[in-house]
């Protein structure tokens, strides 16, 4: 059968076909090969560390839905090249006004705490650099480095999100942490960071207001790296300790205001007494029933503290009697040791205003040992500074500089007014230093 054929035509169906069918083909091919490129993965790493200002390495990236950008083996490190953490996977989803990042597995220690906690303030505070609501969600989280992660008294793993939202002159971060198979909205530990500002004045009209439910231990370490503690004065209750409770405060001009109730757990007391110089063991926990400050001063207080059978240097027992004020007992008479041994120690201290009341928790004594009364509470009030005397080392000057001492010293309670009962010139004589500035003890 005869067909005529026209050359026109044929070119034109080739045209058409290459046009329609293998043009879009070569594109998608091309664009396929670029998203699968390093270049490609270069662009989104540089992209990504932007954002969270530190070195970050990724192994691959890949795209399984639009909008949705997964990446494999990324590191985060510090700007000295340690490693802070290590992601295996991370899914970013980006809406108009949202970014959503999903993580399956995440393990952080105090370190990456800290940059952690850097990160929400600087959210908080930085609205030109971070202009989107974020969102961020990890499936399978736990602490590192907390001398919790094995054993009976090992922290369970959790879920943890982190919301970022802005609105107007106000930022907003929401941290929610909920161990495994515990759902609702009281199940778990929450903590809420607000900041305003008003938008006629930028300079001095910024406002904080913190809110916080710890339902569950946490290690000490990692919380007080979140908040921004880096002076290592939290490492003094040791790797092993934990924090739970609840508090509210709010930041202005004036300084932090709140209030707060909790417990500590596994306090290392060789850890504390290294801090001060000293040596000593045992486990003790601290049950504070009410704390609160004004102005960045506190106000208010009520703390029990325990500790089972340990032993401290002789040299800090006697620290106890000669600026606390505490009466040893005649159990107590000096045997030429150098540590004291007990089976149990307690108190209560109270604040109000600038006097310090120790109450006995173990009947009538603060330490027993064999069943007698080891160390008796003192008989009157004591100044609040002698306890800042108390925690900083032997060698301290006449204003503890660093440590523990140093930061009590710094939130001392306002005293009375010049003249009145209790005030800084009916006090100072009951320092207990030498003459050169020296603490004689």
């Amino acid at each position: 059968m005869f067909i005529e054929r026209s050359a026109g035509r044929i070119r034109l169906a080739r045209l058409t076909f290459v046009i329609v069918a293998l043009l879009p083909c070569a594109l998608l091919a091309a664009w396929a090969a670029a998203r699968g490129s390093a270049g490609h993965r270069e662009a989104v790493r540089v992209r990504w560390q932007q954002s969270i200002g530190l070195p970050l390495t990724i192994g691959a990236v890949e795209h399984p839905r639009p909008g949705v950008v997964r990446a494999h083996s990324c590191v985060i490190r510090t700007p000295t090249g340690r490693t802070l953490v290590e992601i295996p996977t991370i899914e970013v989803e980006s809406a108009a006004t949202e970014d959503r990042l999903r993580v399956d597995t995440a393990r952080l220690d105090p370190q990456a705490a800290l940059v952690l906690g850097g990160l929400v303030r600087e959210w908080l505070r930085s609205d030109a650099r971070h202009p989107r609501n974020c969102v961020i969600e990890a499936g399978d989280f736990a602490w590192t480095g907390c001398g919790r992660e094995s054993g009976p008294t090992a922290l369970p793993a959790a879920g943890l999100r982190i919301e970022c939202v802005a609105q107007g002159e106000t930022r907003a971060v929401r941290i929610v942490c909920r161990p495994d198979g515990q759902e609702g909205s009281g199940a778990g530990d929450e903590v809420r960071l607000v900041r305003t500002l008003d938008a006629g004045d930028r300079e001095g009209r910024e406002r904080f207001e913190v809110d916080g439910r710890l339902s569950h231990p946490q290690p000490l370490p990692a919380m007080a790296a979140v908040a921004g503690w880096s002076d290592g004065t939290a490492d003094a209750a040791g790797s092993s300790a934990t924090v739970a409770g609840e508090f509210h405060a709010t930041h202005d001009a004036a300084g932090w205001s709140g209030t707060a109730t909790g417990r500590i757990d596994e306090i290392d007391l060789g850890s504390v007494t290294k801090m001060l110089d000293a040596r000593g063991a045992g486990i003790a926990c601290v049950d504070a029933s009410r704390v609160a400050w004004t102005d960045g001063r506190l106000a208010r207080a009520a703390i029990e503290c325990s500790c089972g059978r340990g032993w401290i240097d002789a040299l800090l027992f006697d620290r106890l009697v000669i600026a606390l004020g505490c009466r040893p007992a005649p159990a107590a008479r000096s045997t030429g040791e150098t540590v004291r041994s007990f089976d149990a120690a307690g108190c209560v201290l109270k604040l109000e205003g600038d006097r310090m009341t120790l109450q006995p928790a173990l009947g009538d004594a603060v330490a027993v040992a064999g069943g007698a009364a080891l160390l008796h509470a003192p008989s009157a009030p004591v100044p609040f500074d002698r306890l800042a005397w108390m925690l900083s080392p032997p060698a301290a000057t006449f204003v503890p500089a660093d440590g523990p001492g140093a930061w009590l010293m710094s939130v001392l309670p306002v005293k009375p007014a010049e003249g009145a009962e209790g005030s800084e010139s009916g006090t100072r004589t009951e320092n207990p230093s030498d003459g050169d500035g020296r603490r004689g003890f």
